[in-house]
């Protein structure tokens, strides 16, 4: 059985230090953002915001993980869906062979011995958030870790918006209007993030106990 508070420390330990981070970030760029003729200011926070949010998502995947993984059992018998990461290479080698019949008489044949397998067989690289974690990615990925979504409806808007919105303006070399932009605002909608992310890995662990 997996220690929960090693787990729980973790993951508050990872928050805690984004947090300064973030906290560092607002501290920092406040002022210059204000004054900043260009936007370099304004698009620094963007990405470092993002980069953040994305950073603190992947660490709790990789700890709910190994968490199940230390746990033990067979992925069908506590979380179906997560089959479809488990089960993700033999897809790749299905798709590689054009989905010929020859490749799919040989997943079947597989899947007798591969149906029974642990968590440490799931791919996590399918439910971290691979360079884009606006809504519907944490969407496709709750559905695969069987998370409850609705504590993240009401940001829905202004993640996809303004924290994965912007961020990808500013990384694909455009200019998103930050004129509006307050940088207080947008590093606490961030922090506040942090805080739904590691609630929902956390209940996650604590209901499997």
């Amino acid at each position: 059985m997996p220690k929960l508070d090693d787990f729980f420390n973790e993951i508050d330990t990872a928050r805690v230090r984004r947090a300064k981070e973030l906290s560092e970030i607002k501290r920092s760029f406040s002022q210059l953002a204000a004054n900043d003729v260009y936007g370099i200011a304004s698009k620094a926070v963007v990405v470092l915001a993002y980069a953040n949010w994305e950073g603190f998502y992947n660490e709790c995947v990789r700890a709910y993980l190994r968490f199940l993984a230390e746990k033990g059992g067979k992925v069908r018998d506590q979380n179906w869906m997560l089959l479809v990461s488990a089960f993700h290479a033999d897809f790749e080698s299905m798709r590689d062979r054009n989905h010929s019949l020859e490749s799919r008489r040989a997943f079947v044949k597989n899947l007798e011995s591969r149906i029974d397998c642990g968590f440490d067989a799931v791919d996590g690289r399918i439910v971290e958030a691979r360079s884009n974690l606006d809504f519907a990615r944490l969407s496709e990925n709750y559905v695969l870790l069987n998370f409850d979504l609705s504590t993240m409806q009401k940001v829905r808007n202004r993640l996809d918006k303004e924290l994965v919105g912007w961020r990808h303006a500013v990384a694909h070399g455009d200019s998103p209007d930050l004129t509006t932009m307050d940088v207080e605002a947008h590093i606490n909608f961030a922090s506040s993030l942090l805080i739904l992310i590691a609630d929902r890995f956390q209940y996650a662990m604590l209901a499997r106990i």
